[in-house]
């Protein structure tokens, strides 16, 4: 255990860990905000979240900082057995079979957990070292096939939205990463705040393009905030969005809950093909603007108050005004126009009205949309090929470790293979 509020102004590495990333860095937080114990990780050390331990919250210690801690609550344990690989064990927790068996092995009457002695009494085949470090090549060949895919996917995608911008005749932003420090003229500004001062620090000029620029009022219909649907406890024929149906680039339907049904909620925030939603608060400045293209009458489906729904009049293509709200150049006034208090970052619909857009004729639009949608297409069919090929390394992999079960049989010892 650590005590980071010894040392209040020393800047502490805490990590965390997920389902998705693994282990990964989560902040930095100054000593005196803390107030307790935290637990020391190092590389190569594995822990895991005991609450989503069944959900695949659990993951590796990557090279990380010689002071790195995590929260006092998450399970830190280490490989302790020289004939088990570290590289078997980071490829063995990921396996299905496996989540599986911590789904049984987890404590508790309410709320489950998996505690670091519930663990160690899973029982697994133990594979030779021969046997381990194939399983690790062969997993490691096909995480290669798969970053290849993925960033060819990126790489897609990524031109597909340059070319969108250069049709408009908007450049690229300057730069991607982020500045600690903007200097700009004030006679370069049009509002004082940091926002906006990145706006133009970054060169994501509206203006600066082919077609002239509007503000959003002149191509939107309705602007309307969601609901606050009581979520039903039992299935019913209306069900409500959750916020991540808006936020992952596309709308998912799937992300949804049970309300109670009502009439009224149906009329008022029904979602129709063309409707684009956009996430108004979710906390984080990242999430705030996040949008979605509703592509077909969604019936017995509304949307939630955390949610903002756009309706758009005959001068604007929908889609052309999604694939423009994912631009630098919009993203950069939704994130100048946003308000935060606490911490808790939103914007409202006159912020959406007021947006700046180039609007060229609809045949443009047309085209501008076919050739970036084209490019999408093209990126999502790579990324439909990553999930298949991980798909078939877990279900290789994972018939590799349970067709040696003959091999913890034969073992004439127990040793735990963690601590």
């Amino acid at each position: 255990m650590v005590r980071p509020f010894d040392d209040p102004e020393k800047l502490w590495p805490v990590y965390g860990v997920n389902n998705q990333e693994g282990v990964f860095l989560s902040h930095y937080q100054k000593g005196e905000k803390f107030n307790a114990s935290y637990k020391r990780i190092e590389a190569g050390w594995f822990f895991h979240n005991p609450t989503r331990a069944n959900v695949g919250s659990m993951g590796r210690v990557p090279n990380v900082e010689p002071d790195a801690i995590t929260s006092p609550e998450y399970q830190v344990w280490r490989i302790c057995d020289s004939t088990v690989l570290p590289d078997y064990i980071e490829i063995l927790i990921q396996m299905p079979f496996f989540n599986r068996l911590v789904q049984v092995h987890r404590v508790g009457a309410v709320k489950q957990r998996l505690f670091v002695r519930n663990l160690m009494e899973i029982r697994v085949p133990r594979a030779s070292l021969d046997q381990q470090r194939q399983i690790v090549q062969q997993w490691r060949e096909a995480e290669v096939t798969a970053e290849t895919l993925r960033r060819e996917a990126g790489a897609i995608e990524q031109k597909g939205k340059i070319e969108f911008l250069h049709g408009l005749g908007l450049k690229p932003p300057k730069e991607t990463s982020p500045r600690k420090c903007i200097a700009v003229r004030s006679g370069d500004m049009d509002r004082w705040g940091v926002s906006s001062c990145k706006t133009v620090a970054l060169g994501v000029d509206v203006d600066s393009g082919t077609y002239p620029v509007i503000e959003a009022k002149h191509c939107i219909r309705d602007v309307m905030h969601g609901c606050s649907a009581s979520p039903s406890p039992t299935p019913s024929p209306l069900r409500v969005l959750r916020i991540s149906a808006v936020t992952r680039g596309k709308l998912d339907i799937q992300e949804s809950k049970f309300a109670f049904d009502s009439e009224k909620f149906r009329r008022i925030y029904d979602l129709r093909a063309g409707d684009v939603l956009l996430c108004r608060t979710n906390g984080t400045l990242a999430y705030v603007g996040q949008s979605a293209l509703v592509k077909r009458d969604q019936a017995d489906l509304i949307f939630p108050d955390k949610v903002i729904r756009v309706r758009l009049n005959d001068s604007i293509e929908p889609a052309y005004f999604w694939f423009l709200l994912q631009t630098p150049h919009l993203r950069a006034q939704i994130e100048a126009a946003a308000r935060t208090a606490v911490g808790n970052y939103a914007i409202g619909g006159r912020d959406i009205w007021e947006l700046r857009i180039p609007l060229p004729p609809n045949e443009i639009q047309q085209s501008l949309v076919a050739a970036y949608a084209s490019a999408r297409t093209r990126a999502a069919s790579l990324r439909a090929q990553v999930e298949a090929t991980r798909a078939q390394a877990l279900a290789q992999v994972e018939a590799a470790i349970l067709g040696r079960q003959e091999l913890s049989a034969a073992a004439s010892h127990e040793e735990n293979i963690v601590q």
